[in-house]
């Protein structure tokens, strides 16, 4: 393998390592095993998450809209052809999505960078639920669990609450598409 040849390849892999955070967005649970992909919606309501962490500044609540911005988004970026709405009555071809943020902190990108060893570190933390519109009845749900890598420098320093929230979307997104027609 020539030089030219391994850059192409290990450029790539390297840039989508560095803007990768750390944690995780679990892969979808059923509510009940063998539940997904049963039903199918053309219809996609993303209701505001709710949130379980205190909040001392104001900025969770606008954060947890925000997460909900996200994964509408994604999911017309996804599927363009999709009618997804953030408010309105579910009918029966209406796959809701919602949850609650459970951990929210932007940590301090300065402490990051400079200092590492978790000073400093950003969380976010979500439950995203799945459920039909009529009924209400649960799906299933994706849990995200993200953080900045705890070892600091300029690669935590980039990652940001606001990365976490995207990832998580897209992975909402692409859950989704096996609800959907």
């Amino acid at each position: 393998m020539t030089l030219k040849h391994l850059s192409q390849w290990l450029l790539p892999a390297a840039a989508g390592a560095l803007l990768t955070s750390c944690g995780t967005v679990s892969e979808f649970q059923p509510a009940i095993t063998g539940s997904a992909g049963g039903k199918k919606y053309s219809r996609v309501i993303v209701r505001d998450f709710t949130h379980t962490v205190s909040d001392d500044d104001g900025t969770t609540p606008v954060a947890a809209r925000k997460f909900s911005d996200e994964i509408s988004y994604a999911l017309q970026r996804q599927n363009p052809n999709l009618k997804v709405s953030r408010s309105g009555k579910p009918s029966a071809d209406t796959l809701v999505i919602g949850g609650e943020v459970t951990r929210y902190m932007e940590g301090n990108k300065a402490l990051r960078l400079f200092v590492g060893m978790g000073a400093g570190s950003s969380y976010f933390d979500a439950n995203v639920r799945f459920s039909d519109g009529v009924s209400g009845k649960s799906l299933g749900t994706i849990t995200v669990d993200k953080n900045s890598w705890a070892l600091g420098g300029g690669l935590a320093a980039m990652q940001t609450v606001d990365t976490y929230m995207q990832e998580g979307a897209e992975k909402t997104a692409e859950e989704s598409e096996k609800f959907l027609k």
